[in-house]
């Protein structure tokens, strides 16, 4: 017999080593530690999907779980690897991927049953759990059915900001009473002067709310008469209601409580109101009404760099059905995309900051986040550099309506005063319409939406952080 060279010798024992452990893996030892870990901040008795509370029910799903997991669907952390890294990033290693895998050929071994380890949310992750401090009802003390005749209803409800004295908020949550019906929340703030305007207009319709499949204002200013008549008694008062709110917060399927990151926040006036589109499938479940919904927050007196968040999309694609300019012929694949040009917004960062536009030093762009309907194939939000050089934000290989959020980074990406002339951040959605009929871009379920919201914190002339160093 020959001697078995050395370095041989170790890569056999090393092979049958991972052998012998994949063999060894059972449910209880190797798999439950990370289902607990990884996936039972949304699979919980409080969370948006089922709940693997119970290990030995969860177990029954053993192939379900198994699958998914070998096909990267779950945990849904949409994604892909290489570009960032991010904060509260849910995705499993390789090794665990193939762990699962050997777990299933060996006929998925339960082992002995144990204590659970304590679950994660996945902003524990981060270290940065949501507490709230307080909370909102959007329909305190009532319910609101979704229109039955039509598959979508747009209705907005009009919600006081508490307090008296300027703050900033620095987390969110929204809690929707009735997730069969609820397909996504859009909150705006309206600035105090025009409060009262839209209260007067609460009523514009019967029952809670109105209509505003266009934004935060009725659509039935959208009618000539009904215009005429509110502006003969405030002259241009339309314009004005538009410009007086703007974009605060948003929640989709698969978002939780959001800590927006150390040392920023979105600035509230006394006095301030919210207007809360709730986007309603109205015939998802047919009879079923929406209750005790509400909006959770964190506050802090004062932050070191002022924020808000960033809505991108082109406003003409929501009225594809008119203008034709996103339209996804049936049978084929097709993408859409648009940038915006920090050097033309500089004006536009202040007002939304609250920040006089001559005293910004910097802005950080702290995430991304892609939002598309049922047609959704892929996506990515791109940053261009003054230098040429690009970077991908977050890119989607494989989009999920179901499972959306906002990829915060680990560290911001700067972008100095000197540098936001020639620094473009874009979006890109590519949609697979696999109908016999065209698919339209606009307000629908069924039609489409091409959105990037990113959280931009603005740096003062003197601040704390210097200038091109990202905060920690």
């Amino acid at each position: 017999m020959h001697p078995i060279h050395p370095t041989v010798a170790l890569a056999l024992a090393v092979a049958l080593a991972s052998a012998t452990s994949l063999d060894a893996q059972d449910y209880y030892t190797d798999v439950r530690p990370v289902l607990v870990e990884k996936c039972m901040g949304c699979h919980s008795e409080d969370g948006p999907s089922w709940s693997m509370e119970d290990a030995e029910r969860t177990y029954g799903r053993a192939r379900r779980i198994a699958r998914a997991i070998d096909l990267r669907r779950m945990p849904p952390f949409l994604a892909e690897g290489g570009h960032q890294e991010y904060v509260g990033d849910l995705s499993l290693d390789e090794a665990t991927v193939e762990m699962v895998r050997a777990w299933g050929d060996a006929g998925y071994p339960k082992g002995e049953a144990r204590p659970d380890p304590d679950p994660k949310t996945p902003m524990q992750h981060a270290g940065h759990r949501f507490e709230s401090e307080f909370s909102l009802d959007v329909l305190p003390g009532q319910a609101y059915l979704p229109n039955q005749e039509s598959s979508d209803d747009y209705r907005c409800f009009l919600v006081d900001w508490e307090g008296e004295e300027e703050t900033f908020m620095t987390g969110f949550r929204a809690d929707p009473g009735n997730r069969n019906v609820a397909h996504h929340v859009v909150v705006y703030a309206v600035e105090p002067s025009m409060w009262d305007r839209y209260r007067e207009i609460e009523s514009i319709e019967d029952g809670p709310g109105y209509t505003c499949f266009g934004g935060a204002l009725p659509d039935r200013l959208g009618d000539p008469e009904v215009r005429a008549e509110y502006e003969s008694r405030y002259p241009d008062g339309v314009r004005e209601m538009n410009r007086a709110n703007y974009w605060l917060a948003h929640w989709a399927p698969g978002m939780d409580g959001h800590v927006f990151p150390e040392g920023t926040g979105i600035r509230m006036k006394p006095g301030s109101g919210l207007v809360v589109q709730m986007h309603y499938y109205g015939g998802a479940a047919p009879g079923e009404v929406d209750e005790g919904t509400r909006m959770d927050f964190m506050t802090a007196d004062a932050v070191e760099r002022p924020a808000f968040h960033l809505a991108q999309t082109r406003g003409d694609w929501l009225r594809a059905r008119r203008n034709e300019s996103m339209v996804i012929p049936a049978g084929e694949i097709k993408s859409y995309e648009m940038r915006d040009h920090f050097g033309d917004m500089l004006g536009y960062f202040g007002f939304m900051a609250g920040v006089d536009p001559e005293r910004i030093e910097a802005v950080e762009v702290h995430s991304a986040n892609l939002h598309m309907h049922s047609f959704g194939h892929s996506g990515e939000i791109v940053l261009r550099h003054r230098s040429g050089w690009s970077e991908t934000l977050l890119s989607i290989p494989r989009w999920d309506l179901g499972w959306q959020r906002d990829f915060t980074f680990t560290a911001p990406k700067v972008i100095d005063r000197e540098a936001m002339d020639g620094t473009w951040l874009s979006v890109r959605c590519t949609y697979e319409n696999t109908t016999e009929g065209p698919v339209y871009g606009g307000y629908g379920s069924m039609d489409e939406m091409c959105f990037n919201f990113s959280y931009i914190a603005v740096r003062e002339v003197g601040s704390a952080v210097e200038a091109g160093e990202p905060r920690r």
